[in-house]
């Protein structure tokens, strides 16, 4: 595996990969040599880059984590297909359509697997959730509420749209956007957004309000900001015709679930899952970084299709793009 960045998110990957024996970290660039020396050290890592293209010719990468701002996210895993490396990519996938229709073709005119990196649906809390759905205890799912926010941002680059594509809407916002349309699991038809600046004095914007319509019936809404105080806020709520769930990912125990028809285990001794219970779930990979790596390495060794294809990526951004142009014309968008 090679490392593309040096930041937060790679930090965060390498520590992870520590759990998956089958992955060797090989190779890691940052445009700042130094900084990619020192990143290499820390982690053990043999071979440090200041040009990422230069790391794409080592015939000893299998694959690429694609841990940059977002506006370099198309033109690494580009390089990265046309080198025959698989990918995966943190959100947002691109800052445009044209972008990630480009890097989507590039991967597939290779041959090679391109993944979202969509950690909300590897959370402990996510799968545990899409197991009880399945076992219908919380009936149809009607409707979805989820919501990212925090005060802003500490990366110069998520305040310039040239570099981030906009603010908190597709920054921030795709992942409750993303883990609502992989729940609803039906196409969205329309979407309406209203965006603004609450509090910061940037050229992008602050706060977002999305709401979706999905195809056969259902909603969801989305709610991100820069202008909460106190930490990360990652909460959702579902609602269904037998039940609904509340989800808390800054809490230990996430998970809080009322249903009529119950489900099969929610902890050891406890007697009914009728009514209000809190299921356990696995706490060690709390945010699903990890599960999610693990899932892209069992793809690619079993050459399976991730659960967040590059696809998936682009229908996200599709939604993000249609808030925006929602909030230009201040009407809804037909998808």
């Amino acid at each position: 595996m090679g490392l593309v960045g040096a930041g937060f998110l790679a930090e965060v990957y390498s520590r992870c990969y520590s759990e998956i024996p089958e992955v060797e970290l090989v190779a890691v660039s940052s445009r700042t040599e130094s900084r990619a020396g020192d990143f290499a050290k820390r982690f053990g890592i043999e071979a440090w880059y200041a040009d990422y293209e230069k790391m794409m010719k080592r015939t000893d990468i299998d694959a690429v984590n694609v841990c940059v701002p977002n506006y370099l996210h198309a033109p690494v895993a580009i390089s990265a297909a046309e080198n025959g490396k698989h990918v995966l990519c943190t959100k947002p996938l691109a800052i445009s359509i044209n972008e990630a229709e480009e890097m989507l073709n590039a991967c597939e005119s290779s041959g090679v697997t391109l993944m979202y990196g969509e950690n909300w649906l590897f959370t402990p809390a996510a799968e545990r959730m899409r197991e009880i759905i399945k076992e219908g205890a919380l009936g149809k799912i009607l409707a979805v509420e989820a919501r990212e926010q925090h005060s802003g941002s500490h990366s110069p680059y998520a305040t310039k749209k040239k570099f981030c594509g906009g603010g908190v809407l597709i920054h921030m916002a795709v992942h409750p956007i993303g883990f609502t349309m992989h729940i609803m699991d039906r196409p969205v038809s329309r979407v309406y957004a209203e965006l603004g600046n609450l509090l910061h004095d940037i050229e992008v914007e602050d706060y977002a309000v999305l709401l979706m319509r999905f195809e056969g019936g259902g909603s969801g809404v989305i709610h991100s900001n820069y202008v909460t105080k106190g930490g990360m806020q990652d909460r959702i709520e579902i609602y269904g015709t037998e039940g609904m769930a509340f989800i808390n990912l800054t809490h230990r125990n996430p998970i809080q679930l009322y249903s009529d028809v119950g489900y099969s285990y929610v902890v050891e001794k406890a007697s009914t899952s009728r009514g209000w219970t809190s299921p356990v779930i696995d706490e060690k990979f709390h945010y699903g970084f990890v599960n999610m790596l693990r899932h892209f390495v069992d793809c690619l060794v079993a050459d399976k299709k991730p659960i967040s294809t590059g696809d998936f990526g682009k229908d996200v951004l599709e939604v993000v793009f249609a808030g925006y142009e929602s909030h230009e014309k201040g009407k809804a968008i037909i998808l």
